[in-house]
C-alpha cells in the first residue's frame, strides 16, 4: 500500500506530506482547492505527465516522493526485471521534474526510465482519474473490462502476442515474396546482361592491353623504319657511334698508358661500346618481329569497340562490369534460394496464424462463457447501488469475411490482436425497456454506479493492492451515494482505497479523512492537505451537508453520521 506521500514545489503545493492508513482513505476539499493537483503528484511517480509548468513559480524543480509498503512474499509485478534492491518491504519512488522541463524517475534511488517506471507504477497502484468512469462510453474498453472482471487477461495477452508473431511473420513472408516477384519480372533483362557480359568475357585490364595493341598495329611501317634508321645510326652506318666510341677508345687507351689513373675511364668507354651494340641488336631484332598483320588489326579493333560499348552500358570500367556480372549471377542465386525461404516463411507464418487462431477460439469460449455471470454480478452490484430494476448485458458479436484469419464451421472471421469478437455492453436502467447500448443510453450516475461495481470486481481478481478514485460518485447524492460508500467500504476491506469525494455519506466511511485547502499568504496561494481529528471529520462533513453556511443542523447530522 502507498503509507506516505512527499510533495514539494509541485503546482500549488509548496510542501505537503501526507500519511496514507490501509482501508478507505477520503480525501475532500472544496472545488479548486487542489485535489486534483494532489492526484497529478501521485500520478507522477506513477510514470504519468510531467511538463515544466507542474513546477511551482520560484523552484527549480517539483519533488514528488511516495513511500510503498510490499508484502515482502509477494513482489510487485513491474519489479522482478528490475535491478532494484527491494528491502524490508519497502520501496520508494521519486520524480523529480526541473524547471527547464527535463525530469528524472528514482526507485529505491535508482535511476529508472520512464517506461519502466509505468510499469512498476501500474503493478502498485490502479488510479482511476476524474472523469476515467466515461471509458464505459469506448466500446472498445468494453472487451477489456469483460477480459479483467473474468479473469482472462493473461490469456487475452497470449492472443495479442500470438498476433503479434503471425503479424511480424506475415511481414517477413510479404517481404519475401515482393522480392521473388521483383527477381521473376527482372529476369529477362538480368539473363540478357548475364549473356553479353559472358559472351565477351572481358578480363579488368583488357582495354587499356588492346588499346596498346592496335596503336603498334596501326604504325607497324613507321616502327619498322624509325628502328631501322636508328640501327644504322647506332651500328651499321658509316662513321657510326660505335665507330666514333672505337676511336674515343683508343685515345682513351693512349692517355691510360702515359696516366695510368685514366684507365677506369678507358674501361667505361668499352661499357658504352657493349651499350650500344646491344641496343642496336635489340632494334634490329624488334623491326624483324613487326609484320603487317591487317586481319590481327581489325580483330582488336573490333575487340576493343564492343569491350568500350559494354563498358559505356554497364559501368565506368571493365572492372564495374564485371562486378555487376557478379550482382547479378548473385542475383540468379539468390532467385533460386527465394523459393526456399518463401516456403519456409509460409510454413512459419501458417504455423503462427494456427496457434493465435486456436488462442482467439480457446478466448472466445471463455469470454462466452464469462458473459452471463458477468451480467449477474454487475447487476446484484447495481442493485445494492439503488438501480433495482437494472439489467445489464454483455454480448459478443463476430464479423463474417471471406478473407478473415479465424475459421469457425467452415465461415472464416475478421480477428485481430484483441480476439475474434467485438465486445459491447448492453443495459436497461428502468423496468420494460429493452436493452440498449450502454454507451449511448445510460447517464453519469448510471455509469459511475456501473463503474465502481467493475472495479469492484476486478478487484479481487487483482493483485494491484492501492486503488485510487477520483470522484467517481459524480452525478449521484442522496441514498444511492450512502449505498456506494458502503460499497467502497467493502472494498476497502481487502484493498487500500484512495478517494476524492464531495459526498459527506462516503466521507463518513473513512478510516483517514484528508481536508484539501488553498490558502492566501504572502500575495500567493498555497494548496495545503492535513490529516483530520473527529472533531475536524464532523466539521468538515457538516460544510459538505451545509455548503456554505454550517448549521446547528448540519453539525448534528454529521456527528450522526460518523457514531
Amino acid at each position: 500500500m502507498l503509507s506516505r506521500l512527499y510533495i514539494e514545489s509541485f503546482a500549488l503545493i509548496e510542501q505537503a506530506e501526507i500519511e496514507f492508513g490501509p482501508g478507505l482513505n477520503v480525501i475532500t476539499g472544496e472545488t479548486g482547492a487542489g485535489k486534483s493537483i494532489l492526484m497529478g503528484a501521485l500520478n507522477s511517480i506513477l510514470g504519468g505527465p510531467a511538463s515544466a509548468e507542474l513546477v511551482r513559480t520560484g523552484a527549480d524543480k517539483s519533488t514528488v516522493e511516495g513511500l510503498f509498503e510490499v508484502d515482502g512474499n509477494q513482489q510487485p509485478i513491474g519489479l522482478a526485471n528490475l535491478d532494484i534492491g527491494f528491502e524490508d518491504g519497502q520501496l520508494m519512488m521519486r520524480r523529480e521534474i526541473r524547471a527547464g522541463g527535463r525530469s528524472r524517475a528514482f526507485v529505491n534511488g535508482a535511476s529508472l526510465p520512464l517506461q519502466k517506471l509505468q510499469a512498476l507504477g501500474s503493478s502498485l497502484v490502479d488510479l482511476h482519474g476524474q472523469h476515467q468512469h466515461q471509458s464505459l462510453l469506448n466500446v472498445e474498453m468494453h472487451r477489456r473490462f469483460l477480459d479483467e472482471t473474468s479473469g482472462l487477461t493473461s490469456l487475452a495477452q497470449e492472443v495479442s502476442q500470438a498476433f503479434g508473431r503471425f503479424r511480424e511473420l506475415d511481414q517477413v513472408l510479404s517481404s519475401l515474396e515482393s522480392e521473388r516477384l521483383r527477381l521473376e519480372r527482372e529476369a529477362e533483362l538480368r539473363q540478357f546482361q548475364l549473356d553479353e557480359i559472358r559472351r565477351l568475357a572481358p578480363q579488368p585490364d583488357e582495354e587499356s592491353a588492346l588499346e596498346a595493341e592496335v596503336l603498334i598495329l596501326e604504325n607497324q611501317a613507321s616502327l619498322i623504319e624509325t628502328s631501322h634508321e636508328l640501327r644504322e645510326t647506332l651500328y651499321e652506318g658509316e662513321n657510326s657511334i660505335v665507330d666514333q666510341l672505337g676511336k674515343a677508345r683508343r685515345s682513351m687507351s693512349q692517355l691510360a698508358d702515359t696516366d695510368p689513373s685514366l684507365a677506369p675511364q678507358a674501361e667505361r668507354v668499352d661499357e658504352f661500346i657493349a651499350g650500344v651494340s646491344d641496343l642496336a641488336a635489340h632494334l634490329g631484332e624488334y623491326a624483324r618481329s613487326l609484320e603487317a598483320d591487317p586481319e590481327r588489326l581489325l580483330q582488336a579493333r573490333e575487340r576493343l569497340d564492343a569491350l568500350q560499348t559494354l563498358r559505356r552500358k554497364y559501368g565506368d570500367s571493365l572492372a564495374d562490369v564485371l562486378d555487376l556480372a557478379q550482382e547479378l549471377e548473385q542475383s540468379e542465386d539468390r532467385a533460386r534460394q527465394l523459393d526456399e525461404d518463401t516456403a519456409a516463411a509460409r510454413r512459419g507464418r501458417d504455423g503462427a496464424l494456427e496457434e493465435f487462431s486456436a488462442a482467439c477460439l480457446l478466448l472466445s469460449a471463455r469470454r462466452g462463457e464469462s458473459c452471463e455471470p458477468l451480467a449477474r454480478a454487475v447487476e446484484s452490484g447495481l442493485n445494492s447501488l439503488g438501480m433495482t430494476d437494472a439489467a445489464f448485458s454483455v454480448r459478443l458479436q463476430r464479423s463474417e469475411d471471406a478473407d478473415g484469419l479465424v475459421e469457425v464451421d467452415g465461415r472464416r472471421f475478421a480477428a485481430h490482436e484483441g480476439g475474434v469478437e467485438h465486445v459491447e455492453f448492453f443495459v436497461s436502467a428502468n423496468p420494460g425497456e429493452d436493452l440498449r447500448p450502454l454507451a449511448r443510453v445510460a447517464s453519469g450516475g448510471e455509469i459511475s454506479r456501473i463503474m465502481l461495481v467493475l472495479k469492484e470486481i476486478i478487484a479481487h481478481r487483482d493483485l494491484v493492492s492501492t486503488l485510487v478514485f477520483d470522484e467517481i460518485d459524480a452525478g449521484i447524492s442522496g441514498r444511492v451515494a450512502a449505498a456506494v460508500g458502503k460499497r467502497l467500504q467493502s472494498l476497502a476491506a481487502s484493498h487500500q482505497l484512495i478517494v476524492i469525494t464531495h459526498l459527506p455519506q462516503i466521507a463518513s466511511l473513512a478510516d483517514c479523512h484528508f481536508a484539501v485547502r488553498k490558502q492566501i499568504r504572502d500575495g500567493r496561494a498555497r494548496t495545503e492537505v492535513s490529516l483530520l481529528d473527529e472533531a475536524g471529520r464532523a466539521e468538515e462533513i457538516a460544510n459538505l451537508l451545509a455548503g456554505e453556511t454550517v448549521s446547528k443542523t448540519a453539525r448534528r447530522h454529521a456527528a450522526e453520521m460518523l457514531e
